[in-house]
């Protein structure tokens, strides 16, 4: 296993390129740049929009010709459209070799083992893997920040949403699992570390809350900076709030979807709150940490969104002022409830898109706004790399989530530098360094 050179390809969120480190570290090898030096070729995939799904489709078949020059290159599919379809991915695509869902990424070796040997076409879609949290991820030599998931799976069950029955059951990672990988991580030279999980602030272990997690990090010598997402409206506890605002280490964004501003909509999206609810959340937010950057996401076109409803959701982005927003229009995942809906509740497709247009607009004038407005301010960035904004120049963020690209050397990353702001962008600020 350990001559064997692997590409592997990631769609989605940043549960999934989580996972696509830990596929990694499970089948061994060494990791290359491109699909034609690679000895196994792994498409990880997302299956949380229409759109994603056929990205994945696409990005399977265009190995077709690949794989009819080198044979026993072995591909393989993993992630949530392999949960989704299961074996019927081996008869949709011939030159396809394994399916591998998220929660059996432990047994990938003998999956790998049984193509060799018995030249078997595997599919691996158990719930039920005891070895879940066993394989932590590989970590990139150099690179300063990292994800840690604290828990697979969601108990949700939001009526549009594929999530719960592609990943399972929430299963919560014991804390001291949690702390040993991002100790192990620190030591590789990473100062930042993001917690993940679908709803990462439900995580619950023995009588300890999210907020735990959050100050028992936060003693981990050496790390400089957690993050966490995404955070589960319902879940945002005074616990929470407390170490949100009592930790320094905890940086100052948090991402919480809304999904829409609608109650009527909410209620049937089974979001469990209501706008006057996700009002009062924002409002404890801010009261605790009164500098806190909030990004959210958006549905617009739910079956049966009235021009009414669309209205309320703008109403709430008015009265929040989101940071940045995720909005998409709705896309029908197969075997949810939302699927089901009746045909007439189908909110034309044209009308979906120029709500979203208006929706979009809006976010780019906000989020323009709140960088020009940091202009002449000095913000604390961790730097992470090199900027692609010209030579001799560095890129990180703030701890509002902010992309800040500045003049500086390569030996500042993983250093946490004082840049004053001179110009703000759609998407980021610019700035020098600040003695």
């Amino acid at each position: 296993m350990q001559s064997k050179l692997v590409y592997i390809e990631t769609y989605g969120c940043q549960m999934n390129e989580y996972d696509s480190d830990r596929i990694r570290n499970a089948v061994g090898g060494m990791p290359v740049d491109t699909p034609e030096e690679a000895d196994i070729v792994i498409v990880n995939t997302c299956a949380i929009r229409d759109k994603a799904d056929q990205k994945a489709f696409s990005g399977l078949g265009k190995y077709k010709h690949l794989k009819a020059r080198k044979p026993d290159m072995i591909l393989g599919v993993a992630g949530c459209v392999a949960q989704l379809y299961g074996d019927r991915l081996l008869q949709k695509i011939p030159h396809l070799d394994f399916v591998l869902g998220p929660r059996a990424i432990p047994r990938l070796p003998d999956l790998i083992s049984r193509i060799e040997q018995a030249k078997e076409r595997p599919v691996e879609t158990s719930y039920d893997v005891e070895e879940l949290f066993e394989v932590e991820p590989y970590h990139r030599e150099g690179k300063v920040t990292a994800f840690v998931s604290v828990q697979q799976g969601c108990n949700k069950k939001c009526s549009y949403c594929i999530v719960p029955y592609v990943r399972g059951d929430e299963v919560n990672r014991p804390l001291p699992e949690i702390l040993r990988e991002a100790e192990n991580l620190v030591g590789k030279g990473v100062r930042e570390i993001t917690f993940v999980g679908q709803t990462v602030n439900s995580w619950t272990e023995n009588g300890r809350k999210f907020g735990d997690l959050l100050r028992a990090a936060a003693d981990i010598d050496g790390l400089e900076r957690i993050r966490f997402t995404t955070s589960y409206p319902r879940d945002i506890t005074k616990r929470m709030i407390d170490a949100m605002k009592d930790v320094d280490k905890v940086c100052r964004h948090i991402h919480l979807p809304v999904q829409s501003g609608s109650n009527r909509v909410l209620a049937l999206m089974k979001r469990t709150y209501t706008r006057e609810w996700f009002s009062d959340t924002v409002k404890r937010l801010k009261d605790a940490v009164p500098d806190l950057a909030i990004s959210t996401d958006i549905i617009v076109g739910y079956p049966g969104e009235t021009d009414r409803d669309f209205e309320d959701t703008m109403d709430l982005m008015r009265e929040v002022e989101f940071e940045s927003s995720f909005s998409f229009k709705f896309s029908p995942r197969p075997g949810t409830p939302a699927a089901g809906l009746p045909k007439e509740e189908t909110v034309p497709d044209e009308t979906a898109g120029a709500r979203l247009m208006e929706l979009q607009a809006f976010q780019k004038e906000v989020t323009l706004r709140k960088n020009v407005e940091r202009v002449g301010k000095t913000e604390e960035v961790l730097v992470e790399g090199p900027s692609k904004h010209g030579p001799e120049s560095v890129s990180g963020r703030t701890s509002h989530n902010r992309i800040a690209n500045f003049k500086g050397p390569a030996s500042l990353v993983g250093s946490v530098v004082r840049v004053r702001v001179s110009e703000g962008l759609s998407n980021s600020i610019r700035g020098e360094l600040s003695v």
